[in-house]
């Protein structure tokens, strides 16, 4: 990721199409403050671009070898077998993708449906194509065995928590501003995504599983870094009665300099929004994961990005 977090202003600034304003209204609604700062979602916005560029890059090159002409669902799902816990979070929202389909067909054709048992017995289409592919690459069942899966996804539930305590103080008004947000999502606004991510100029292009896949990894990869922001800002805060708080980062020195000056500008202050170098030290610190507890691999490493969603 050592191109993720530097060089924000540029690439952002050559891109016609943008999500910055999306991204705030997104990052409200994963934990940042009301009004998250317009330059941090830019900087978000950059990250999540070269992730996912980077990220399409290694999928065609997975599906060359493959031999085909398009970038499918089996070339991403191969991309994130290492990581069992995001792969099994990807493969419930393939089969919720499946079910979703079935009951707007269902509505459409005004057949009433009782029950959710009634849907599952037609095919599921992305569910099979997934089957499918992870039982060629599977040897210990280890793979398939995350359909059935239904542990409790520790990072969701935190999330969750995260949310609830965040509304308890909501007004109305808030309150629907932030369901709002909630519901926002890239793969809602498809075609402004796949002209943001420049797909008409790819030689191996993503197929429509494929880009529904890229829009939910697009968004997982948002929440992490509201996720792993939020953890950086925290450890930013000093703490009463802690004896090392005399040792503050430079970092932070300057982000306090900053908000005191605004407050004596009559200005009102940021500080509960997540600033741009919380960010980057997430990034930084993401970055820096080595070791058996790395879920990822060489190959990519090699390019120097390390995948939030995978």
């Amino acid at each position: 990721m050592s191109t993720g977090a530097s060089s924000s202003g540029g690439r952002s600034a050559l891109r016609s199409t943008s999500f910055a304003p999306e991204l705030q209204s997104m990052m409200f609604s994963l934990g940042d403050a009301r009004r998250p700062l317009f330059e941090t979602a830019v900087l978000v916005e950059d990250i999540l671009h070269t992730q996912l560029l980077n990220m399409l890059q290694q999928a065609a090159e997975v599906s060359q070898l493959r031999g085909s002409r398009v970038i499918s669902a089996e070339d991403l799902l191969f991309l994130m077998r290492k990581d069992k816990k995001k792969l099994r979070r990807l493969l419930k929202y393939m089969v919720f993708r499946d079910y979703k389909s079935k009951v707007v067909k269902s509505i459409d054709e005004d057949e009433l449906l009782d029950d959710k048992s009634s849907i599952s017995g037609s095919v599921n289409k992305r569910q099979k194509v997934a089957q499918d592919f992870l039982n060629s690459l599977d040897q210990t069942g280890e793979l398939l065995a995350l359909f059935e899966d239904e542990e409790i996804d520790e990072v969701k539930q935190e999330r969750m928590e995260r949310a609830e305590r965040q509304t308890r103080l909501m007004d109305t008004a808030q309150y629907s501003e932030f369901c709002e947000s909630r519901q926002l999502s890239f793969s809602k606004k498809a075609s402004k995504f796949r002209d943001w991510l420049d797909c008409s100029l790819m030689e191996i292009k993503p197929n429509a599983v494929a880009m529904e896949i890229l829009a939910y990894l697009a968004y997982e990869t948002v929440a992490q870094l509201v996720d792993l922001a939020l953890l950086v800002k925290q450890d930013m805060t000093p703490k009463a009665n802690d004896p090392f708080s005399h040792a503050i980062s430079a970092t932070f020195i300057n982000h306090h300099n900053q908000t005191e000056s605004a407050v004596a500008c009559g200005a009102e202050p940021q500080s509960e929004a997540i600033q741009p170098s919380h960010i980057r030290e997430a990034i930084r610190r993401y970055g820096h994961r080595i070791g058996p507890l790395s879920p990822f691999t060489s190959a990519y490493r090699r390019t120097g990005v390390t995948f939030l969603a995978c």
